[in-house]
């Protein structure tokens, strides 16, 4: 019995993921494509066209304060503003936003952020960052991204009136890394009752 505590012990600290302890909280929002400007290509090989459902997950930690990278390459803090990053988004390009920042008022709110493949402005109006709950509405989010093998084209994407369908602590795990998890699982399961039992 002891060893089997011992084992359950070490898979609490191995398996739990590093997210879940930290403030940073991921917003999955839904919408439909209203525009898009596509002179990179990234927006047909990604599928899309007007009228489509898109899907964006954006991290906010309301603990960290947001930044924004002057021309010298140095970070600059926003004051009264949050850290915000793209988690999940569109286009599969370069993104060449370094700013990682959501400025909360009392009737509006607005982000510049990104990842390495693309960068996104969000836009809401209207309410505070902080009403926003599931079933709220994001009037726009434009994301943007460069098409490095063609001459640095670039790719526009508009989507309005996206829908707040989840707000989590715990970052999205993607399907393959979820399975990797399971199976992991249940091998641990297998060796202890095959050692033990």
């Amino acid at each position: 019995m002891k060893n089997i505590l011992s084992i359950l012990a070490l898979l609490v600290i191995f398996v739990l993921p590093a997210q879940a302890f930290a403030s940073s909280y991921y917003y999955t929002l839904e919408g439909t494509v209203g525009a898009i400007s596509d002179g990179g290509g990234l927006a047909s090989a990604a599928g899309l066209s007007i009228g489509d459902t898109v899907r964006y997950v954006i991290e906010i930690d309301t603990d960290r304060t947001g930044y924004y990278t002057q021309n010298n390459g140095k970070t600059k803090t926003v004051n009264k503003s949050y850290y915000s990053s793209l988690f999940s988004g569109t286009l599969n390009g370069y993104g060449s936003n370094t700013n990682a920042y959501l400025k909360d008022g009392k009737h509006n709110y607005y982000a510049y952020t990104g990842n390495d493949y693309s960068s996104v402005y969000m836009n809401g109006w209207g309410d505070s960052f902080t009403d926003l709950a599931i079933g709220s509405t994001v009037q726009q989010v434009y994301e943007a991204a460069y098409n490095v093998e063609d001459n640095w084209s670039y790719t526009q994407v508009a989507a309005v009136d996206l829908k707040v369908t989840n707000i989590s602590n715990v970052a999205p795990t993607p399907i393959p890394g979820a399975a990797f998890l399971m199976l992991g699982g249940l091998g641990v399961v297998g060796f202890v009752k095959r050692r033990f039992f």
